[in-house]
């Protein structure tokens, strides 16, 4: 029979390129165990000369247990050289710092890539489909706490130093005399972990983890020619959150960021809020010269839950919105009939609302004020905390929060790259 009638097999380049994939990854393997055993070597024949203890020499004592080193191809255990001192029994593994984190910084960037945009358990399935490294959720949650350790929390080391030495931060973004400084400030809830698991018990008291978000900008400029409803963009915008810090500890690193935004005696300063009193307290505490406004945002939300458009009083509560008028809504508010127990208690607690927020309404109508919507803070509690920690069924420590804001934060602000290059 000829070749030629022969049926042909077809060979599947998808298999081809599987095995090759895995090949490289023992190979890749291989080659890390290699270097890192040499450099092993040449770190404890240097170490073995002296002591540190009593300046013996230092001999060889085995090896150490085997640790995990997690790599972009994969997982490999690695044991080290132990020394041991015959003078006074100094145990030593001088070669300890090479796997002491347990991954590579190159894999350590996937991990927190995948774990800022999913859960812990989905990032640990997408890793192994992905890279092929098979790890658990509950590990890969502690190997990216561990990388948090590297941060040199720049905000609280330079408010230190101002609060205790008087030492003013660098300035790092300028603004012409008498220009104004805006900035939002906006917080996000998050279950917490224990009341979520242990709703029956009657001393499960916290119910959420407060995350603190704040946006300076200088002004905003017009990036739509649509007439209706244009939009518009920040200029100068940098974001800030906190999940665990108190709120003077929070102002306080506010007061440190207006000045390297800027911000002198020679500025107004407009601070925005949805009208929470704890904020409204802190204003006064650490931001007393500054302009407090009431979010027209919320204001209008809230105002809407009691009056909506088919209200014969909605034309007028626009009106006394529009005009900043906080006694003019208070009329229309108190004129507002009711018909339940549940449109009363939202009466009450609107009438109540805009009775304590009147002057941060009234405010607005200064003539240096351009900006009357917080809706920037809005967008950075959606960036920075909704998309990753309000999801259904999510509940959250405190610690647990700060080990994702600090990357989402560097995220939001530009800097996430340059912190990972950095040597």
């Amino acid at each position: 029979m000829s070749s030629l009638s022969q049926p042909l097999t077809s060979v599947s380049l998808s298999c081809i390129d599987i095995d090759l994939e895995e090949s490289h990854r023992r190979q890749r393997q291989e080659e890390i165990k290699a270097a890192i055993d040499e450099e092993d070597q040449r770190i404890t024949e240097q170490y073995a000369s002296s002591c540190p203890v009593c300046g013996s020499w230092m001999h060889r004592h085995g090896m150490s247990r085997p640790r995990e080193l997690w790599m972009r191809a994969g997982m490999v255990q690695v044991a080290l050289r132990r020394l041991r001192c015959p003078a006074c029994h100094h145990f030593a593994v001088p070669a300890h710092g090479l796997v002491s984190d347990g991954l590579l910084s190159s894999v350590a960037e996937q991990f927190v890539e995948l774990c800022r945009f999913n859960s812990f358990a989905a990032s640990a399935k997408l890793l192994n489909k992905l890279l092929g490294i098979d790890i658990p959720g509950m590990t890969l949650h502690s190997y990216i706490r561990r990388q948090t350790a590297y941060f040199d929390d720049e905000t609280v080391t330079e408010t230190e130093a101002l609060y205790d030495q008087g030492i003013a931060p660098v300035v790092e973004a300028s603004l012409k005399p008498g220009a104004p400084l805006y900035l939002a400030i906006d917080e996000g809830l998050m279950h917490e972990w224990t009341y979520c698991h242990n709703k029956k018990r009657a001393d499960s008291s916290k119910q959420f983890v407060t995350a603190h978000c704040a946006v300076f900008f200088d002004k905003r400029r017009r990036i739509s020619s649509a007439q209706a409803k244009p939009r518009y963009a920040l200029t100068n915008r940098y974001g800030h959150a906190s999940a665990t810090t108190d709120t003077d500890q929070f102002f306080s690193e506010l007061i440190t960021l207006s000045y390297k935004r800027g911000y002198s005696n020679s500025h107004s300063l407009f601070i925005l809020t949805d009208g929470a009193r704890y904020l409204a307290r802190g204003i006064e505490t650490y931001f007393p010269t500054a302009v407090h406004l009431l979010d027209i945002f919320h204001l209008k939300n809230r105002v809407a839950q009691l009056i909506d458009e088919t209200h014969p009083l909605y034309e007028r509560s626009v009106e006394a919105i529009g005009s900043y008028d906080p006694k003019m809504l208070l009329t229309i508010i108190d004129g507002c009939r009711v018909f339940d127990e549940q449109e009363r208690k939202l009466k009450k607690s609107l009438l109540r609302y805009v009775s304590l927020n009147a002057q941060f309404i009234y405010n607005h109508r200064d003539p240096r004020t351009k900006v009357h919507e917080s809706a920037s803070a809005e967008k950075t509690v959606d960036l920075l905390i909704a998309r990753r920690f309000k999801n259904r069924g999510m509940s959250w420590t405190e610690p647990g929060c700060e080990v994702l804001l600090r990357f989402q934060v560097l995220a939001y602000n530009g800097a996430l790259d340059r912190w990972w290059r950095a040597p």
